[in-house]
């Protein structure tokens, strides 16, 4: 099952931890494996902080780039085919809960992706 948090609020981590931000946080043991090839492009993290995108454009680019990296990245389309068999998990990165957030658009596009996979605490 599929569940989503910020990396500053542990009592919502279930599961295996996969970190899917670009950065790790300052200060904080690695607690978690990290999913690169899940990260945002760094030019489209960019945009959006600096204000030149709005979430909802935010979006639609970091779904066009789900779609192209999963033909390319092979280490990506296997991680996909897994997915449904990794028990509990929970997909981590900076923003606090109710805050849109990349983590939220990934997990709606996996859950597309692999029918199996059940969604749960999407935070």
């Amino acid at each position: 099952m599929l569940h989503t948090a910020s990396f500053y609020q542990p009592h919502n981590w279930v599961g295996t931890l996969f970190r899917v931000s670009r950065l790790h946080p300052r200060g904080r043991k690695v607690q978690w494996q990290s999913l690169p090839f899940f990260y945002p492009p760094a030019d489209l993290m960019k945009s959006y902080r600096s204000g030149n995108l709005d979430f909802e454009s935010f979006g639609a680019s970091y779904l066009a780039t789900l779609e192209e990296r999963i033909t390319a990245d092979e280490a990506m389309s296997q991680w996909i085919a897994r997915a449904s068999d990794l028990g509990d998990f929970t997909l981590l990165c900076f923003e606090r809960e109710d805050e849109p957030c990349h983590r939220l658009i990934l997990a709606q596009w996996l859950a597309e992706k692999v029918p199996d996979l059940e969604l749960d605490h999407l935070r």
